[in-house]
C-alpha cells in the first residue's frame, strides 16, 4: 500500500502494527507491506483513536500516527510502470505493446520466506501467459527478474503485488570497444608531438618509456630519489601519461593523423607496490620533482593523481599539500591534483544495496577527499561517469546493475569540502565508472570491463597497448591536458589566469544536478563542474569572455567597468559569470592556512564613484558612509560563504527580464583581506557574458573597448 504522511514516522512505529517500510517516495509517501491481510494490529488503533480519550491522556491514542495519515491507498498497476516506459508513452497498462518483449521486474525486496513466494507468484503467472524467466538476481537488497513475454503477460505481471516496477532492460550508451583487440596496426599514422609543443610533467609511478606511442613525445623520465629508476612497475604512471600526451585516446582513434598533442616528463616517487619511499619524505620529493620539472624542462602544468589513502581532509591541510601551494605561488605553475578514489572496502561493505544508496553514500564523512588535494593553489579533480557501463555481453543477466548514468558523479569519487571548508574538488572531467556485478558479489571497474572505464596506454604493451583504466587519477590528466591547450593558447598568462578560465568554462552537467539536488551535493562532488576549453578558448557572437591579470595591495580593492550593450539589456535568458584566481602564501600549521583572503561583487545600477565610496574606508568626520542599494547587488551564486573560503572563485548572475534601468555599464570589485600576510596579492579576473538569444554581443563590446582605448 502506499501512504501519504505529513509527518516523519520511524519505521518501529509501523512495524508494532504489522507494516514493514519498503520505499520511501518523494513526497514522505511510503511504500508499507502488511504480513496480515486483515492488518489486525492497525485496525485496532484506529478503534482506539476513534473511541473516549483517557482521562490521564491530553489526546486520542495513537494519535501521533493516525493524525500524520493523509492518505492510504492499495498501488495499482498504474503505479508499477517503470520511468522508461513512461517516458515512451506507455503510462498505463493498456498501452504496453503487444509484441514480445524483454523487460526487467523489480521485487519488493521482503524477508527470505516471502521472496520464495513472491518469486513462486511471479513464476506461475509466467507460465500460464507463456512468458519466459530470462535471468534472475537475488541479493540483499534487491529482488530481480529478467522477463521477456508479450504485452498481456506483462500486463498479468503488473496486476501483482508483489511487484515493485516493470520497465526495459538497462541499455549501454557506450560503444564496445576492446583494448585487447586493439594492435599497432589498427591505429592511424602515430605522429610525435609538434617540436616545441609543451611539457607537461607527470609525478607518479613512473613510466614505459618504451610503449610505441610514448616513446617520440616523451621529454625525460626520472626517479626521485634516483635509486627508485623511471620503469613504471606499478602500471599507473603510463596511463596517465598517455592522457597527458594525447587527451580523449578513445576520441583520437577516430582521427587521422593519431597525433600526440603535448610531450610529457615523467617523475617515478613511489616503489613497485605504489608506496613512497622508505627514507625520503613526501613534501622533499615533492619539491625536488617539481623545481626540477620546472627548471630543465619548462613545465608549467603539473600532474600528481596520487594520494595519502589513510589521510582524508581534515582541519588543516597537510604538510604536502603546504608544499605544492607553495611551489604553485612561487614557479607560477598549474598542479593537478586527484581528489582520490573511495576505500574498496567502503564500497564493498556496501554490497549490492550500493545502487540503491547511489549517490548518498558518496557524502559521507567515510569518502572526504585525500590529501594533498586540500592545497588550495592548486586544482582538484573529481571524476564523472562517460557511460553507464553497461555491455551487450550482459544482456541477459539482470544482476548487472549500472550505478551511475553518463555525467553523474562516478561511484568511486570522493566529496569535498576541503580543509576549512574550502570548495572541493574544484572541477571533475570523465575517469569512468564502476558497475554492481550480481553473480560475483563485486564492483566491478575498467581493469575487468571495457565499457566501465577510461582508454589509455598499458605499461605492458607487448601484452597490449591500450588498456581500461577507472579513477579520479585518470580525469586528473585530462584536465591537465585542458590546462595546457590555455597555456599553449596564452603563453604569457600566469597560472591564476589559467585557473579562472578552466572554472569560468565549467558548467554542471543536467543529469548530474538532478541526480544530487542540493547545493551541498553538487558543490561537494563536482566542484564547479567539468570544463570545456573549447568555450575558454574563444568568445562567440553572442557570447563574450574578458579578462585581467593585476594586483592588489592587502585591505585595498579595484573596481573593473563591465561593458553592458544594449543587446544584452533586453530580455531574454542571459548571465554573467565571474570568476577570480589567486595564490596566497600559507602555513600548514596555522588554522587560518591562507595568508589572505579575496572576493568580488557586481553592482549595477550605480555609477563608478558611488560604487568606489561605497567599498572605501570613511572616517568618523566624513559623515554617513554611502551604501549600495540591495537592488543593485547582482546576485550571484554561489553565494559569497560558499565560494569566497577558496581561491578559485566562480559565480553567475543570471538574468531574464529587462535590464535597461541599471545603464550600460555594471562595476565588479574585488577586494583583498589580510590575515598573517600583508603581501601584495597577484590575481586573475575572467567574465563571460552570454545570451540564449543570436545577438551581434561579441561586436557591440568590442565597439565599446575600442573607443575606451
Amino acid at each position: 500500500m502506499k501512504v501519504e504522511t505529513s509527518g516523519n514516522i520511524s519505521e518501529d512505529e509501523w512495524t508494532k502494527v504489522g507494516l514493514t517500510v519498503l520505499a520511501n517516495d518523494p513526497g514522505q509517501t511510503l511504500i508499507l507491506f502488511a504480513d496480515d491481510v486483515e492488518l489486525t494490529a492497525f485496525q485496532e488503533r484506529v478503534t482506539a483513536y476513534n473511541g473516549d480519550k483517557p482521562e490521564n491522556q491530553k489526546s486520542q491514542p495513537y494519535a501521533a500516527l493516525i493524525e500524520a495519515i493523509e492518505a492510504i491507498r492499495p498501488i495499482n498497476a498504474t503505479d508499477r510502470i517503470g520511468p522508461v516506459l513512461r517516458a515512451e508513452g506507455y503510462e498505463t497498462p493498456d498501452r504496453i505493446p503487444d509484441a514480445v518483449e524483454s523487460y526487467d521486474a523489480e521485487l519488493w525486496p521482503v524477508s527470505d520466506f516471502s521472496a520464495d513466494l513472491f518469486i513462486h507468484r511471479v513464476t506461475t503467472v509466467l507460465e500460464r501467459m507463456e512468458g519466459a524467466l530470462v535471468s534472475s538476481y537475488r541479493g540483499k537488497s534487491a529482488l530481480l527478474m529478467r522477463v521477456r513475454g508479450s504485452g498481456d503477460c506483462i500486463r498479468a505481471l503488473l496486476e501483482l503485488p508483489e511487484i515493485a516496477a516493470i520497465d526495459r532492460p538497462p541499455t549501454p550508451d557506450w560503444p564496445e570497444l576492446p583494448a585487447s583487440d586493439i594492435e599497432l596496426s589498427d591505429f592511424p599514422e602515430v605522429v610525435a608531438a609538434e617540436d616545441g609543443a609543451l611539457t607537461i610533467g607527470v609525478i607518479d609511478s613512473g613510466l614505459t618509456s618504451a610503449h610505441p606511442l610514448i616513446v617520440e613525445s616523451l621529454a625525460a623520465s626520472f626517479g626521485e630519489p634516483a635509486s627508485l629508476g623511471d620503469n613504471d612497475e606499478k602500471g599507473h604512471g603510463t596511463p596517465v601519461s598517455g592522457i597527458a600526451i594525447y587527451g580523449d585516446i578513445r576520441q583520437r582513434l577516430s582521427e587521422t593523423p593519431f597525433q600526440a598533442k603535448f610531450r610529457v616528463a615523467s617523475v617515478r616517487v613511489v616503489n613497485a607496490a605504489g608506496r613512497f619511499d622508505d627514507e625520503e619524505l613526501v613534501p622533499t620529493q615533492m619539491e625536488n620533482s617539481i623545481r626540477r620539472l620546472h627548471d630543465e624542462f619548462g613545465c608549467r602544468v603539473i600532474n600528481i593523481s596520487l594520494g595519502d589513502i589513510k589521510r582524508p581532509v581534515g582541519a588543516k591541510p597537510s604538510a604536502w599539500a603546504s608544499t605544492l601551494d607553495t611551489l604553485a605561488r612561487e614557479l607560477d605553475i598549474l598542479i593537478v591534483v586527484s581528489a582520490g578514489n573511495a576505500s574498496p572496502s567502503y564500497l564493498a561493505s556496501l554490497g549490492d544495496g550500493i545502487v540503491a544508496a547511489y549517490p548518498r553514500f558518496l557524502l559521507s564523512d567515510a569518502n572526504r577527499i585525500l590529501e594533498p588535494s586540500s592545497a588550495v593553489n592548486v586544482l582538484t579533480i573529481g571524476s564523472i561517469a562517460h557511460s553507464n557501463g553497461l555491455s551487450t555481453v550482459d544482456a541477459e543477466n539482470v544482476g548487472v546493475r549500472s550505478i551511475a548514468q553518463t555525467f553523474q558523479p562516478s561511484p568511486f569519487t570522493r566529496a569535498g569540502p576541503g580543509a576549512n571548508k574550502v570548495l572541493k574538488p574544484d572541477l571533475v572531467d570523465f575517469g569512468g565508472t564502476a558497475i554492481f556485478d550480481g553473480p560475483t558479489q563485486r564492483l566491478q571497474s575498467g581493469s575487468t570491463r571495457a565499457n566501465v572505464g577510461i582508454l589509455s596506454t598499458h605499461n605492458e604493451y607487448l601484452q597490449q597497448l591500450l588498456k581500461y583504466h577507472s579513477g579520479t587519477s585518470f580525469s586528473a590528466p585530462l584536465v591537465s591536458y585542458k590546462a595546457a591547450m590555455l597555456f599553449e593558447n596564452f603563453p604569457d598568462s600566469s597560472a591564476n589566469l589559467v585557473r579562472a578560465l578552466l572554472a569560468l568554462s565549467a558548467e554542471h552537467p543536467d543529469s548530474a544536478v538532478d541526480c544530487l539536488g542540493s547545493d551541498d551535493a553538487i558543490f561537494n562532488l563536482l566542484g564547479y563542474g567539468l570544463p570545456d576549453v573549447a568555450r575558454a578558448l574563444e568568445s562567440e557572437d553572442n557570447r563574450v569572455i574578458l579578462f585581467a591579470e593585476d594586483a592588489l595591495v592587502a585591505d585595498k580593492f579595484a573596481v573593473y567597468e563591465v561593458p553592458i550593450p544594449d543587446v544584452f539589456q533586453t530580455k531574454g535568458a542571459r548571465q554573467i559569470r565571474v570568476a577570480l584566481s589567486f595564490d596566497p602564501p600559507v602555513k600548514h600549521t596555522r588554522l587560518d592556512y591562507a595568508g589572505l583572503k579575496m572576493g568580488f561583487h557586481l553592482i549595477r545600477g550605480a555609477n563608478a564613484n558611488d560604487v568606489f565610496d561605497a567599498f572605501r574606508k570613511w572616517e568618523a568626520d566624513e559623515g554617513k558612509a554611502v551604501r549600495i542599494r540591495d537592488t543593485f547587488k547582482c546576485d550571484l551564486k554561489p553565494g559569497a560563504q560558499r565560494r569566497e573560503r577558496g581561491t578559485l572563485q566562480c559565480a553567475t548572475f543570471a538574468m531574464t527580464t529587462n535590464s535597461q534601468r541599471y545603464g550600460d555599464s555594471y562595476f565588479l570589485v574585488v577586494r583583498s583581506e589580510s590575515g598573517w600576510s600583508s603581501d601584495d596579492q597577484r590575481f586573475a579576473l575572467a567574465i563571460e557574458l552570454r545570451a540564449h538569444a543570436e545577438i551581434p554581443l561579441y561586436q557591440r563590446i568590442q565597439e565599446r573597448i575600442r573607443v575606451r582605448v
